[in-house]
């Protein structure tokens, strides 16, 4: 039961890990975007004040994301490996309960990239570049949402069908497996299993020869 815990724990940092590597990355772009950019000369005050929010929102969101990474790795490991009986169980627990604020932080951030570049596209370029990176830029949002959707829907189990540990301890499958890594453990294990089996009562039987000379 530990080491499967170990295994879900560790999948749960890198994914984690991944995530917010992205998210740096998405962050470091909205500080380009509001140091960068110059505004251009008789834009839209509307529109400009919608860019500036956009990018901070980016920023906020990704450097939110990047935050609650930082915590939940840090934290959840340290609780894992240092804390008392049942912290395995509590820190990868905590760690998949923890999934859907952290994704939601990098969607929102996502999102708000997309829109600040859309408008960045509008304030700076001329029309016909405009309308062909927006269209780009519209297209790949578009995409985005809906390859998140068809992967929820995909990947998507019913928590009560998950199995438990009990079910997992109480099965053959490990009762053999930890029979076999017993008895595989060395020959004397072995050879002590053979002279137990060829020992056991009932299992020699003297033949008589059918007919004695």
């Amino acid at each position: 039961a530990t080491e499967l815990k170990g295994k879900e724990l560790e999948l749960h940092k890198e994914n984690f890990n991944a995530v917010g590597t992205q998210a740096a990355v998405l962050a470091g772009f909205a500080i380009s975007l509001l140091v960068e950019f110059e505004v251009p000369t008789g834009s839209n005050d509307l529109a400009v004040s919608i860019f500036y929010l956009l990018s901070v929102v980016t920023l906020v969101s990704n450097l939110r994301c990047v935050a609650q990474t930082t915590c939940i790795t840090v934290l959840g490991t340290g609780l894992a490996l240092r804390g008392p009986d049942d912290s395995m169980i509590r820190a990868v627990e905590g760690m998949y309960n923890e999934r859907a604020a952290v994704f939601s932080s990098f969607a929102v951030g996502l999102v708000a990239c997309h829109l600040s570049a859309f408008l960045l596209c509008w304030l700076k370029m001329p029309l016909s570049a405009s309308l062909v990176c927006s269209f780009v830029l519209l297209w790949s949002l578009v995409s985005c949402v809906r390859f998140a959707s068809n992967y929820l829907q995909l990947f998507r189990f019913n928590e009560e069908e998950t199995v438990s540990f009990d079910d997992i301890l109480g099965s053959n499958v490990v009762n053999n497996e930890a029979f076999m890594r017993q008895v595989a453990g060395s020959g004397d294990s072995v050879m002590r299993l053979l002279q137990s089996v060829v020992s056991r009562p009932g299992r020699h039987r003297e033949h008589t020869p059918a007919s004695l000379v």
